[in-house]
């Protein structure tokens, strides 16, 4: 039903019921009867959901959805979940959500994120359920998240005070006699991590030379630059992660095998891959040294 992700996109309400029925598709609104789900759903690329529904058919006929991912689904204001297999349910990241109903889910064991729904008008929970610990009562929700909440920050403050000594403690150890400050202590945690890492990645450029050298030596009638083409082919497939485009990693990653196939009548599989390893760990090496000089350089 959505095979795009603009089709997803435009989805703003939709609900699935395990029961029998007609679906009901009406531009932004989907509803579909006897949909048996099971395992993971992920629901993360339904942007612009508002208004998500779940429905079982009893206790003895759970929706067997046993993993919901909604994390991105920052619009999702209305979440009704009926008899299905959830054991938890995170809703961290769903701040927007104005009404949560859960009944029926007879395996729910935790629900995370109560406390950061401060745009809650309506919860219902399902108080049977003896498994799930509800840390306030049915009749005063409201004032238990505010409780929740305030807990929670307490909490995150405790947290900031330990983290700022361990900050102190750290910075008297590495920088005695000096007034704490926090962007001096980074430039000099990065300076003793960057010394420990330049000589490593002066090792591993050496010895994938020396890969490379006896790669060419092996190679015949094939030309030494097809090494070359291989190792710069693993490089752009590197880089290209970063951005996270399937068509430019799906040419490049042709085009990676295809050197391997030429380069496989001369040097075992096993030989092929430890010349892209080496290159694949001098190239995070490099990356991480330069995230290194460039901190240092902020802070100087």
């Amino acid at each position: 039903m959505f095979p795009s992700l603009a089709g997803k996109e435009k989805v703003k309400r939709l609900c699935i019921r395990l029961n029998e029925g007609t679906d009901k598709i009406e531009q932004t609104n989907y509803e579909f009867f006897n949909a048996k789900l099971e395992g993971e759903l992920d629901l993360n690329e339904f942007k612009n959901l508002e208004d998500l529904t779940f429905w079982g058919n009893g206790i003895g006929h759970l929706q067997q959805i046993t993993d919901l991912k909604i994390n991105l689904c920052s619009k999702l204001k209305k979440l009704f979940i009926d008899c299905t297999n959830l054991s938890e349910l995170n809703l961290r990241s769903n701040q927007e959500t104005t009404s949560l109903t859960i009944e029926g889910c007879v395996n729910l064991l935790k629900i995370e994120g109560l406390e950061v729904l401060s745009n809650l008008q309506n919860l219902k929970l399902w108080y049977k359920n003896s498994q799930l610990e509800i840390p306030f009562s049915e009749d005063n929700w409201k004032q238990g998240l505010q409780e929740l909440s305030r807990k929670k920050i307490h909490s995150l403050e405790e947290k900031v005070i330990k983290n700022e000594q361990i900050l102190k403690e750290l910075a008297d150890m590495v920088l005695p006699n000096i007034a704490f400050d926090l962007g001096k202590l980074k430039q000099e945690i990065a300076r003793l991590k960057l010394n420990e890492l330049s000589p490593q990645a002066r090792k591993k450029q050496s010895e994938l030379e020396q890969q490379i050298k006896n790669a060419k030596n092996k190679i015949e009638s094939i030309p030494n630059a097809i090494i070359d083409l291989l190792l710069e082919t693993q490089e752009q497939i590197i880089g290209e992660n970063d951005k996270n485009d399937p068509l430019v990693q799906a040419q490049l990653t042709g085009q990676l095998k295809a050197y391997q196939s030429i380069l496989e009548k001369n040097l075992s599989k096993q030989e092929l891959q430890a010349l892209l390893d080496k290159k694949a760990e001098l190239i995070q090496l490099k990356e991480q040294i330069d995230k290194l000089q460039t901190e240092i350089q902020q802070n100087e």
